[in-house]
């Protein structure tokens, strides 16, 4: 696929999302899941992987999202609609699994797969990043609000 290509599947994406009000991480989520028919979790991930700012557990119709806790809020949040953005695209159904030492024990039930950034060149990583650029762009000048908050982030996940 090319950046082009991968450019027009996360643009064609973008616009089945229906985002009303306010747009936030959090109504992002709910507007995935409901397109979807899937619950999305996010939690702080329980243990230290530097090479891994966030990743995917498909636990069938549960998703949970666990991002690094040593990341800034605006990473956090750009790593967590990247995240968004593969349930988005279903690529749970095609992603190949992650073997991360000393974190299966954590998941609220077994995964089918844990999904994780393999390599930067390939198609999905490609238009899953497009696609949360551009869900960042949504949510626009609310990385931060005025107060110098974090736009909901904080609010939604902690």
């Amino acid at each position: 696929m090319s950046i082009r290509d991968a450019r027009r599947v996360a643009s064609r994406a973008n616009k089945t999302l229906i985002l009303d009000g306010q747009v936030s991480v959090e109504s992002i989520r709910r507007a995935i899941e409901a397109l979807r028919g899937i619950t999305i979790t996010v939690q702080e991930m329980p243990v230290d992987q530097h090479d891994v700012p966030a990743l995917t557990a498909d636990c069938g119709n549960l998703k949970v999202v666990y991002y690094a806790p040593n990341l800034s809020t605006l990473h956090r949040q750009h790593n967590i609609l990247h995240e968004f953005s593969h349930l988005l695209l279903n690529h749970e159904e095609t992603a190949t699994g992650i073997t991360i030492k000393g974190f299966s024990g954590t998941f609220p039930t077994q995964p089918r797969k844990i999904m994780g950034r393999g390599s930067f060149d390939d198609d999905a990583e490609q238009s899953a990043e497009f696609l949360a650029y551009l869900l960042s762009a949504r949510i626009g000048g609310k990385g931060r609000d005025e107060r110098g908050g974090s736009g909901g982030l904080e609010e939604a996940f902690g």
